[in-house]
């Protein structure tokens, strides 16, 4: 059953401030400064917990143990953080959530060495669950690597087609959210039925997600979304909204990618063409397809995963 709207913000709200305790007291160290400095910048630096918010709304399914939940949820935070460090290293964003990305406050050396040790923390953090929990983390942060080599091997290609692009976002952003939902259930043991279709949850929900955020990153707001806009165009990468742009009107897009126009001048392009609808309906498709996943848990005491896909599709940022 979907929960009222004003019960599931009290409950984000809720775990966002317990997992945002929970986090400050992973680091019980303070030297070397080097590395215990950049870390706690970081973890303090990190956006709205949707990812372990999302472990405990699974979890609660099956009312699952809480401070098992909080292992899981704690870890996937960190291995989001330690990914958040190193993306921002390769494609050289200096600003992550309306402040200084971590190798632009400190350097790259540093940047890296504290992303490495935040996914040891991530190892930590989820090392005393059931085997197949710790076995599962390693396994997609496999393929988020994978995911984010693709996307650097994207760059500046323009015959990447939109199936290609879809299966680089579904390993680097949808895979995430994939075991964000599917811990909730393994923490309890449940049936590999359960679990698979809680993943693919997950995974349709990211990819709604991420092409959102394609969206948001030309169609948002500069200081909500807290760094520049515009930036994925210039830097080369390939987006849903790129890929909706050569296949409408290719010769017009390479014109003016080439002539590197400025924000609104992408945004004309777009909105003469279409294709910020069709975006939202790709969007809408994937959101369909992940409440399609989670049919079995609508008459659950605790479902808020619908409200959570909601939440989603309506974010600004």
């Amino acid at each position: 059953m979907k929960k009222d709207n004003d019960d599931f913000h009290k409950e984000i709200s809720f775990l966002k401030d317990e997992i945002n305790r929970s986090l400050k007291k992973i680091l019980i160290k303070d030297e070397p400064k080097y590395l215990y400095d950049p870390i706690k910048y970081s973890i303090n630096n990190s956006g709205k917990r949707l990812r372990p918010i999302l472990v405990f709304l699974s979890g609660k399914l099956f009312k699952s143990n809480v401070n098992d939940l909080m292992k899981a949820a704690v870890a996937v935070e960190l291995l989001h953080i330690f990914t958040l460090i190193h993306d921002d290293i390769m494609d050289g964003d200096d600003i992550r959530h309306g402040k200084p990305s971590l190798h632009e406050k400190w350097d790259i050396s540093t940047a890296i060495l504290s992303g490495d040790a935040i996914f040891a923390l991530a190892q930590l953090s989820i090392s005393s669950l059931d085997i197949d929990a710790y076995n599962r983390l390693s396994e997609i942060s496999l393929l988020v690597c994978e995911g984010q080599a693709l996307d650097k091997e994207f760059e500046n290609d323009n015959s990447i087609s939109m199936d290609k692009y879809l299966d680089m976002i579904t390993k680097k952003t949808g895979s995430l959210l994939g075991l964000c939902s599917e811990l909730g259930a393994i923490v309890t043991e449940q049936e590999i039925d359960i679990r698979s279709k809680l993943y693919s949850f997950g995974v349709n929900l990211g990819l709604a997600f991420q092409i959102q955020d394609d969206y948001l990153e030309i169609f948002g707001d500069q200081k909500l979304m807290g760094k520049s806009l515009g930036s994925d165009i210039c830097s080369g990468k390939q987006t849903a909204m790129t890929i909706l742009a050569k296949s409408i009107n290719e010769k017009k897009w390479e014109d003016l990618t080439s002539q590197k126009k400025d924000l609104q001048s992408y945004r004309d392009f777009f909105l003469v063409n279409g294709i910020d609808h069709e975006i939202k309906k790709l969007v809408e498709y994937y959101i369909d397809r992940s409440s399609g996943c989670i049919e079995f848990a609508h008459s659950f005491e605790n479902n808020f995963l619908g409200n959570f896909s909601n939440y989603i599709l309506n974010r600004r940022y």
